[in-house]
């Protein structure tokens, strides 16, 4: 081989590295793609709060005993993890406070002090009832009985 390719594989091999090293760091499609499935679950469980709350104001100003659409509330919100079909579990853990759990596939990437998750995947929330409903309360209009 002669000296002037030598330079070319350096470079070629020095490019190898830096894609290698940058794919360490990262951590690759597999990982952008895991990262992709936890946001949507976050996300489910974030719809899923409010259909709780919507569950609660429905029934009474009390948290349901499990997660479904009624007339009442009919979120179109995922019961089920998409990507596995298990579903989400829902769990009353106090007058007003209850949890949602996911199975994630990756630690929640905040500070320890600003997760919002514990490391079974659950997030736990705390029903606080709106104020009394009032015919026409939500219209831009005054109600004046």
């Amino acid at each position: 081989m002669t000296s002037r390719g030598w330079p070319a594989i350096l470079i070629a091999v020095l490019a190898a590295l830096a894609i290698g090293a940058g794919l360490a760091l990262t951590g690759g499609p597999g990982q952008a793609r895991q990262e992709r499935r936890d946001q949507s679950r976050e996300s489910d469980l974030s719809r899923l709060a409010v259909l709780v709350r919507c569950l609660a104001e429905a029934g009474g100003r009390r948290l349901p005993d499990r997660l479904e659409s009624t007339p009442d509330c009919n979120w179109q919100v995922q019961l089920n993890d998409r990507f596995t079909g298990k579903p989400y579990r829902y769990q009353v853990i106090g007058p007003r406070r209850y949890r949602l759990c996911a199975d994630f596939e990756l630690p929640e990437n905040r500070p320890t002090d600003l997760r919002d998750r514990d490391d079974a995947g659950c997030v736990s929330r705390d029903y606080v009832p709106g104020p009394a409903a009032t015919p026409g309360g939500d219209a831009g209009i005054l109600y004046r009985p």
